[in-house]
């Protein structure tokens, strides 16, 4: 559950779109959260592959300090 305080401008025209679509505010503001999180989450997806394939491709000490200290571990 998930309450959320919207500015009364935001609010007036949330409220519009929902009664032009004959939808409840809440399932176009779960629809939009959703929309959200799914670009961002395959945005960071998209960087962490990167970033792994980049990593994967060097063997320095260098690197390999940075990448252990990124995971939290111990050698940087």
């Amino acid at each position: 559950m998930l309450g959320v305080r919207l500015d009364t401008e935001l609010e007036t025209r949330l409220a519009a779109v929902a009664r032009t679509q004959g939808r409840s505010k809440s399932d176009i503001a779960r629809e939009a959260v959703r929309r959200y999180v799914d670009l961002h989450d395959e945005a960071y997806r998209r960087e962490a592959r990167r970033q792994s394939t980049r990593a994967s491709k060097r063997d320095s000490e260098e690197d390999f300090a940075f990448w252990n200290a990124l995971a939290g571990g111990q050698g940087a």
